[in-house]
């Protein structure tokens, strides 16, 4: 409808207009345009939409503020934001109206307007209350149904609200009541005149902006992106965020009364969704946009405010997969099957990563157990969980990077930072660049237009790949070695196809550092000693295993005796190779089969000729290969396979060494404390007190040697003048110790350069190393000649002689001593030699053309290059100010006395010359390989002397402790038996004896005239754990070919020393003491010899008397009569030393003591002597412990009591039974004697067991007889 010419001159009369009036209909009273377009931010839907609803996040339309504001728009103190208007239609029709009444400041209306103002406010204004209210009870922000109306700024004074807290004190205008809500008619009428205003509001809007290249999760652009119907995530999202933030925007919409400008996407066209029903007829919703409102009439200022707490709130959990986290298969941690190193992202999350987020999950997803070191030029960064990690670990400084939680440390000092993160049992990894920032610009420019896999764009970022994983059981760094001692890694394959359902086991053992492969495969016992002895000698840092391979009895083992740093990683059924597999891989890796032939192989397939020696012999054993398949999967991926299999190092690994050396089984290594005290570390240990070798190769070798002494006595004998000659020339220990100290770990880096993973300064040293070694081991033969033993002239001599060697791979390189390349001498590369060639011209043509400018410009000129790099090379150079350089020339930099110039002319050629030395670089590159490979050639040759330092170093060893036991200390005298015996006449146990003055040297004799077994008595604490391990450390040490620390020493050679010591539990194999204690009885019974030494710690002590005096008494009588060997058999049961009196092989023994009647104290005097203890005197040690002295005044009454009713009853079936009169062990001897002459038992095979057998039965017979 027309406008009255009345209405016109009073809409011109007004001094304050708004916004909205202003844009207001012609045909339209301003004042009904103003309340009517006081909600709308954006274009209705439909003509049937209702004034309630609200448009998608994806509609959002472009302000007019910032083109066209009116000239004078004064705010007033109770003037209120179009937020606190908004309408809910739902609510609105469900909730009855408020009886308050609404403030309208009626000066600023003219009269004709009063009415219709006065019920279009009363209209818009009710509603917003009814809104508000919602908003009060919803803490999280309203639902898609009802969510709250995009707002927009205006500064028409039309509205007040004394009420409000954001507003300072004003003069309370004058107000007039508010008429009821309008009738559906209005309503109707209403929408018209919005949409009529919408429409010539859209002629105002700016014209579009140009995309943003930034992405963000929540940035300004992504509110002004038209979305597409479907993306309904994205929406939801949107709608969370202006829920959760709408009254916060409203309150800083007040603080300014200026509107910005929202451009708009150049394709975008404006959509209209469909309008949702919902409740009754009519009802409507819209949803909110993405910053919580319509961002239209908001400033910039306002608007990069919403952007940082949408943004912030985004970040807060950016990545929710990491809240509930899955492995690949969706198993979570602690379900059955979990697999650590996977993780699960869902497909629609990889759609919000940017580019670098997107390389670091790809790579994260397969090793979410890993330390991830990510490269970021001269930095290596770690991410999210990494990065917390090492903040909690390490202290590291925690910083955010765009959305990702991050610690950076410089890339020099990856070593330092590995090295730490292993030692806490961490794996880590290394992301390195694959390519140079200026490689990526050619890749890309190459690749420009091209789509990658999906139709996506390529990576548009610097590659980075997985360079390697490093593990404790892996490291072939030297850097990262911080251990002279082997690291081993073990895999580990069961079957349960042995021999009565006994386990077998296939055993693979690497030693990284020096690409040792050892297999192993045996059948083991129910203790599973021999799997025991082996992870008790190698001490594992790592176990690979495959799920549910393992028994339990076994994970239970390996728990209770594995440190507590050992790696376990365990491997999927998918993961590994299998047996055929194995095979395959082994004749790819090691011969030049070709696909067809791999392809053809099966199951019984053969390996291949070209294939180690040791992996043929073994290949019969299924579990041998299985355990060395999973090792190659593995080791494949840490990128490290091929650099350690190559080198073709591989042994046969026996445990026990059966025939060939002492066996001492994990249990013994464990009680006689020969590698760690019962602490587990070394402080006290034998190993610690023996080891003293100089060379990393050498302790090596001894702890080798320690763990199998040598059982022949010509090779003791030999071992033995070695270390004497050793002690007497004190002169060749100076020698050897001048060629030795400084040396580096030969070893370990002669298997880094066969890697190609050696540094050119080791290198370097490496050679002049084997040089001084070649020499020094010639000298050293020549100064051993004059030995009475030929056995140290003999290991030197059989030392290669290196220098052909070493001339071979000298002639060949020569050294840059600027950038420590090493570089092919002239003629020996024709590669090399031509790109030098190109390089050299092409500085010669630089040269010239510096020489025609100098001529051209009348001034001397020079070159300036980057001091690293090849980025800022032949920069021309003048003197500070100078103004006449040609136009063309480009400044690039410039200090107080010189300006550096970028000349066009020359780029072409510059260009030429960083390619040419590029071509330089890995012309270098390439020849250092190649010289690597020309040294690995001779790799057993370099070995071999090392071998030969090695165990020079060991025998020296052997020389230094046999000097620092002090005296007395002897050689000892081993004499061929076919049954063992020990006499040591003063001897001393050598970790006590250093510790302690006044040691008690103690005479030991077991076997030839005497009784084979010591029944040994006396109270605890006396000595007699002391005395058993003493025996055992002083035949270790003479079998190893050492002086020991006694007078005197004469022994035939022990084959096995078997022990059974101390009362403990075993809560991992479900065993308590007693079952421990038999089952280490067992496993002697079984394993026993008469050449074995056996020690058996008061057995039966777990359980109740009588059975324990049984069990005790009938392993007792099973050795001294049956098996036969060296034994101390210490006890507490008094009964046994009556029992076992008449057998020939049995001499009680006990440590002497003396008690102080008048003191009640008792005095350990530490000896041992004959016969047998009068009492365990228990209750002495009670009080020496500290127990209350009526307490142990208690213990005495009552131990005396028990003691003569014991006698008693033992006296009484005695006098009552004829047959009592024999000890049952003796009645047992001659139930045997008759089941011999029956013929139902046969005598053993064994021709020593045989002969003592029968004479200590007629001795038994006879002394019964003859009392």
């Amino acid at each position: 409808m027309a406008p009255t010419p009345a209405k016109k001159k009073s809409n011109e009369s007004m001094t304050q207009k708004s916004l909205m009036n202003f844009f207001a209909k012609p045909g339209l009273p301003s004042s009904v345009a103003v309340a009517k377009n006081a909600t709308r931010a954006t274009p209705a839907r439909k003509s049937s939409t209702l004034p309630g609803t609200q448009t998608s996040s994806g509609s959002t339309k472009t302000s007019l503020a910032a083109k066209t504001k009116p000239k004078f728009t004064p705010k007033t103190p109770d003037s209120r934001l179009s937020s606190d208007i908004d309408i809910d239609a739902e609510s609105g029709k469900d909730t009855p109206p408020t009886s308050d009444p609404i403030p309208i400041d009626i000066d600023m209306l003219s009269d004709d307007e009063d009415a219709s103002v006065m019920k279009s406010a009363n209209t818009r204004l009710t509603k917003r209350k009814i809104v508000l209210a919602d908003s009060d009870e919803e803490d999280e922000g309203l639902s898609a149904k009802c969510t709250t109306q995009a707002t927009y700024r205006t500064s028409s004074p039309e509205y007040y609200d004394t009420s409000s807290p954001s507003r300072g004190r004003a003069k309370k205008p004058r107000i007039a009541p508010t008429p009821s809500i309008p009738t559906s008619d209005e309503e109707e009428e209403d929408a018209d005149v919005r949409s009529q205003f919408s429409s010539r509001l859209t002629k105002f809007r700016k014209l579009p902006a140009k995309p943003s290249k930034k992405k963000s999760r929540a940035s300004d652009d992504d509110d002004f992106i038209v979305h597409d119907s479907d993306s309904e995530h994205e929406r939801s999202s949107s709608r969370a965020s202006s829920r959760s933030k709408s009254s916060k925007f409203a309150a800083s919409d007040d603080q300014s009364g200026e509107e910005s400008d929202a451009p708009m996407k150049k394709s975008a066209k404006p959509k209209r969704p469909s309008a949702k029903k919902s409740g009754g007829a009519g009802s409507e919703t819209r949803s909110g946009s993405g910053l919580g409102g319509n961002t239209m009439f908001l400033t910039k200022a306002e608007r990069r405010a919403q952007e940082k707490k949408t943004e912030k709130k985004a970040n807060e959990d950016p990545f929710f997969f990491l809240v509930d986290v899955r492995d690949k298969d969706g198993v979570r941690p602690g379900e059955p099957g979990y697999d650590p190193r996977t993780l699960y992202i869902p497909k629609k999350s990889w759609t919000d990563f940017s580019p670098f987020e997107t390389q670091f999950w790809e790579i994260k997803q397969d090793h979410f157990d890993t330390i991830l070191f990510f490269q970021k030029g001269k930095f290596l960064e770690l991410y999210e969980d990494d990065a917390r990690i090492g903040h909690r670990e390490f202290d590291l400084k925690l910083t955010q990077r765009v959305k990702m939680s991050m610690v950076g440390v410089p890339e020099m000092s990856f070593n330092f930072w590995a090295a730490k993160f292993l030692g806490k049992g961490y794996k880590v990894g290394r992301v390195d660049q694959a390519e140079t920032a200026l490689g990526a610009e050619m890749r890309l420019a190459k690749d420009k237009g091209k789509k990658g896999p999906g139709g996506k764009d390529k990576e548009k970022i610097v590659r980075r790949e997985l360079n390697k994983v490093y593990t404790n059981g892996t490291l072939v760094d030297e850097d990262l070695l911080t251990d002279e001692q082997a690291g081993h890694c073990i895999s580990l394959r069961e079957s349960a196809d042995g021999k009565d359902g006994m386990s077998s086991f296939g055993v693979c053992v690497l030693d990284s550092a020096t690409s040792q492969f050892s297999l192993s495969a045996f059948e083991d016992d129910v203790c599973t000693t021999k799997l025991e002895t082996m992870i008790r000698q190698l001490r594992p840092k790592e176990v690979i295993f495959t799920k549910g391979n393992l028994s339990v009895q076994t994970t239970r083992l390996l728990k209770s005796i594995l440190p507590g740093s050992c790696l376990w990683t365990s491997l999927r059924d998918v993961e590994g190779f299998t047996y055929p597999q194995t095979i395959n891989e082994l004749n790819s890796m090691f011969s030049e089969a070709n696909a067809g032939e791999e392809d053809a192989m099966d199951e019984d397939a053969e390996l291949s000729s070209a294939v180690p020696q040791c992996i043929r012999d073994m290949a019969s054993y299924r579990t041998a290969m299985e355990a060395l398949g999973a090792l190659m999967w593995y080791l494949r991926q840490l990128n490290i396979d091929k650099d350690l299999l190559t080198m073709r190092n591989f042994d046969v690994y026996d445990p026990m060494k059966r025939g060939t050396s002492v066996v001492l089984d994990g249990q013994t290594l464990a009680h006689v404390e020969v590698l760690l005290n019962n602490e587990g570390t070394e402080d006290g240990s034998l190993h610690k007190l023996l080891g003293r070798c100089i060379t990393p190769f050498g302790k090596r070798l001894f702890r080798i040697w320690l763990c199998v002494p040598l059982r022949e006595v010509k090779d003791i004998n030999a071992r033995l003048d070695a270390v004497e000659d050793l002690i007497s020339h004190a002169t060749f220990e100076q020698e050897f110790t001048e060629l030795a100290k400084g040396l580096p770990d030969l070893e370990r880096i002669v298997s880094r350069i066969h890697a190609n993973n050696c540094k050119v300064k080791d290198f370097v040293k490496v050679l002049a190393a084997f040089k001084k070694l070649s020499r020094g081991l010639a000298k050293l033969a020549d100064s051993s000649e004059s030995f009475d033993s030929k056995t140290i002239l003999g290991l030197l001599r059989s030392a290669p002689d290196l220098t052909p060697n070493l001339k071979n791979v000298e002639s060949r390189f020569t050294v840059d001593k600027e950038t420590d390349e090493l570089l092919p001498v002239a003629g020996k590369d024709e590669v090399y030699d031509e790109v030098m060639r190109e390089i050299e011209e092409l500085e010669k043509e630089l040269d010239v053309q510096l020489k025609k400018f100098e001529k051209k410009l009348g001034r001397n000129l020079t070159w300036w290059h980057s001091a690293q790099g090849n980025k800022e090379i032949y920069l021309v150079q003048t003197k500070a100010n100078e103004k006449e350089v040609p136009n063309d020339w480009i400044k690039s930099s410039s200090t107080k006395a010189a300006t550096r110039w970028i000349v066009p002319s020359l780029q072409p050629t510059i260009r030429s010359l960083k390619e040419a030395r590029e071509n330089r670089s890995a012309a270098v590159k390439s020849f250092r390989g190649r010289l690597y490979a020309e040294f690995d050639t001779d790799r057993g040759t370099w070995l071999r002397a090392v071998r030969v330092l090695a165990e020079l170093d060991c025998l020296f060893s052997l020389a230094k402790a046999s000097i620092a036991m002090g005296e007395p200390s002897c050689r000892p005298e081993f004499v061929e038996g076919d049954a063992a015996f020990i006499e040591f006449e003063e001897l001393r146990h050598p970790t006590l004896a250093s510790l302690r003055e006044g040691f008690v040297a103690n005479d030991v004799k077991l076997g030839g005239d005497l009784g084979r077994i010591a029944l040994l008595t006396g109270p605890n604490m006396g000595g007699k754990s002391t005395v058993m391990r003493m025996t055992a450390t002083g035949v270790i040490m003479a079998q190893l070919g050492m002086l020991v620390p006694a007078k005197s020493a004469r022994l035939c050679p022990i084959d096995a020393i078997l022990t059974r010591m101390g009362a403990y539990d075993n809560m991992f194999s479900h065993s308590s003491t007693f079952k421990v204690e038999l089952d280490e009885c067992c496993k002697i019974l079984r394993d026993a010899t008469p050449k074995s030494l056996v020690i058996l710690d008061e057995l039966g002590r777990g359980t109740s008397t009588y059975d324990g005096m049984a069990i005790a008494g009938a392993v007792l009588h099973e050795i001294a009569t049956r098996t036969l060997p060296l034994a101390f058999f210490a006890t507490h049961y008094g009964s046994l030393t009556n029992d076992f009196a008449y057998h020939p092989n049995i001499r009680n023994m006990h440590m002497s003591t003396m008690l102080d009647d008048e003191k009640h104290e008792l005095v350990f005097l530490y000896k041992l002597v004959d016969g047998v203890a009068s009492s365990s005197f228990g209750t002495h040690v009670a009080k020496l412990a500290g127990v209350p002295e009526e307490v142990v005044k208690r213990a005495e009454v009552v131990s005396e009591d028990f003691a003569k009713q014991f006698k008693a009853k033992i006296d009484d079936r005695k006098k009552k039974s004829l047959a009592s009169k024999l000890p049952l062990v003796a009645q047992a001897d001659f139930t045997y004697l008759l089941s011999l002459a029956m013929g139902n038992l046969k005598l053993p095979d064994d021709p020593f067991k045989h002969r003592e057998l029968l004479k200590g039965l007629k001795q038994a017979v006879r002394s019964y007889v003859s009392s």
